[in-house]
């Protein structure tokens, strides 16, 4: 465990603070100097003695993250940062900047890490072909947001003032299902009012399909968007690029989302990875149409980012198009991912694993 400042939740910082002595609003003070004015570490903090601040500076660092690699996409609208962390692992964060497009405004959205590498091993994903080292902290898992969400503030400020223009997706290295507590206490200090304030409904959750955690989720009083990586339409599919769907096949999951839709009256995003020749043909199309018709929900069609361990090849764009018009005969509300940072790697887990082939 890091011994990073940003392990702590408010009730923690409290306690540390009134440990040594010091009146309880001071914790307040070091609170909004974290996550409203931003700083770099103990030394910018000027509201509080230097007593307290020489205390800190003894017993915490500051910052989990040092970042070792920062692309930029030739277009400008994908940043993707490479972290090494205090036991020199390394994780990734995406920033994909959207321009209003008619539908919907101007925003800026993080995709986050929850853990190093990731155990389900989805046979398309760079993350998954890394193998699993460990959780990320709460620490590791917010210092993301509040890394990127600096450099927003001197890129573009009236942007980000507006909360409702900053999306926080837990889409980046690994499964946050499976790094359940961590995830949900790093979404209550996101959605704090008196630190990032960033909306519940601005925060998603990505999961391949844990069902026990998704039956959780149903039940935590946070209004965030779930998105479940589907797919494919039927077991055999599945099963081959999910290994998961072995353990909670496909009829389970879609029982699950249902009692989830019921209890939350919130839709559901699904993602759905293109593979061609694999889960793109005209019978996937009408047997995910069935599958889906049913619920409150919104499908994601995503062509896949060829990795290097990967035989898989994304689907060309004229069998996409005929993909989502037999979905939309079925009623299902989808969408086609907008493809940004494919120049930079910003797929999940390929930064890291250029940079790992690039040292070997």
């Amino acid at each position: 465990m890091t011994n990073s400042i940003f392990e702590k939740n408010k009730e923690d910082l409290k306690k540390f603070i009134l440990d040594k002595g010091e009146k309880p609003y001071r914790a307040d003070q070091i609170w909004r100097s974290m996550y409203v004015d931003l700083y770099d570490n103990f030394n910018d903090i000027s509201t509080i003695p230097c007593k307290l601040k020489k205390s800190l500076k003894n017993e915490l660092e500051f910052s989990p993250l040092k970042l070792v690699v920062k692309k930029k996409s030739k277009d400008k609208s994908t940043d993707k940062y490479l972290w090494r962390l205090h036991d020199n692992k390394l994780i990734e964060t995406v920033l994909m900047r959207y321009d209003e497009d008619g539908h919907r405004r101007k925003r800026r959205t993080v995709c986050i890490s929850s853990q190093v590498g990731c155990a389900l091993d989805c046979k398309f994903c760079a993350t998954g072909q890394q193998g699993f080292s460990r959780q990320l902290t709460i620490g590791e898992i917010v210092s993301q947001v509040v890394k990127v969400k600096k450099e927003l503030l001197k890129e573009d400020p009236k942007i980000i003032k507006d909360q409702n223009n900053l999306n926080i997706v837990f889409m980046g290295m690994g499964e946050p299902l499976a790094n359940y507590s961590r995830v949900i206490e790093s979404i209550k200090i996101l959605n704090d009012q008196k630190g990032l304030n960033i909306g519940a409904r601005n925060i998603t959750v990505s999961t391949v399909g844990l069902l026990p955690r998704i039956q959780e989720l149903a039940e935590e009083k946070i209004q965030v968007n779930l998105a479940v990586s589907i797919h494919a339409p039927d077991n055999k599919t599945r099963s081959e690029t999910v290994p998961i769907n072995k353990k909670y096949p496909l009829e389970d999951l879609i029982e699950t989302c249902k009692d989830y839709i019921s209890k939350t009256n919130r839709k559901i995003f699904f993602e759905y990875v293109l593979l061609s020749g694999q889960n793109d043909s005209e019978e996937h199309a009408n047997k995910l149409g069935k599958l889906l018709r049913p619920l409150l929900c919104h499908l994601n069609l995503i062509p896949v980012n060829p990795t290097f361990k990967s035989n898989f090849e994304r689907s060309g764009s004229e069998n996409i198009d005929k993909f989502r018009k037999i979905i939309s005969n079925f009623g299902v509300p989808s969408t086609i991912r907008m493809e940004k940072g494919i120049d930079i790697n910003a797929g999940c887990g390929q930064l890291k694993s250029e940079f790992i082939h690039l040292e070997d």
